[in-house]
């Protein structure tokens, strides 16, 4: 089971109303807090959902406005990612299976995730915007592209760690 904090814009289109408790992940689960919003694109009435992993910072993008909408895509692009960005391929079917079993929606609660998703939302619609066609935006090249971001690692003071660097530590990627 996976948690999902999203932001209030998220949760009243998607007509959600968050959980008043949220359990805690299963035991060995690494993908398990994700954080969502709307992501606008340059074409009228497109938009993406754009779910961010804490504390890694892996970026799913899906096609839609909800969250019920874009969870199987979510699911599969997750997946998807994971072998594309090399993986462990048992770490992989053992995050998914957990995945698979469904999601808990909570109220955002960290400042500085809601600050990362903002800086990565505005270089995502950027990005979008140099497409002709909302069917064009190649979402694996735009996420393949976060893998290797530099970001704030505020567990180490002065640090900047890549994505990628994050799980290459936890051993998920050779």
């Amino acid at each position: 089971m996976i948690i999902i904090h999203a932001v209030q814009k998220l949760m009243n289109i998607s007509r959600l109303k968050p959980a008043l408790f949220v359990s805690q992940p299963s035991a060995q689960q690494e993908v398990h807090s994700w954080y969502a919003k709307l992501v606008s694109t340059i074409f009228r009435g497109k938009l993406l959902v754009m779910y961010v992993h804490q504390p890694s910072l892996i970026i799913i993008l899906t096609r839609g406005k909800t969250v019920a909408g874009t969870m199987p895509e979510f699911c599969s692009r997750l997946e998807l990612f994971l072998t594309r960005n090399h993986f462990e391929a048992t770490a992989v079917q053992r995050e998914m299976e957990l995945v698979r079993q469904g999601y808990v929606i909570s109220k955002t609660n960290s400042k500085s995730m809601l600050a990362s998703m903002n800086a990565i939302s505005e270089n995502v619609e950027y990005r979008c915007s140099t497409y002709n066609d909302f069917e064009a935006i190649d979402l694996d090249d735009i996420e393949d592209a976060f893998m290797e971001w530099l970001v704030y690692d505020k567990t180490k003071p002065y640090y900047l760690r890549r994505t990628s660097d994050y799980w290459r530590e936890k051993k998920f990627i050779s």
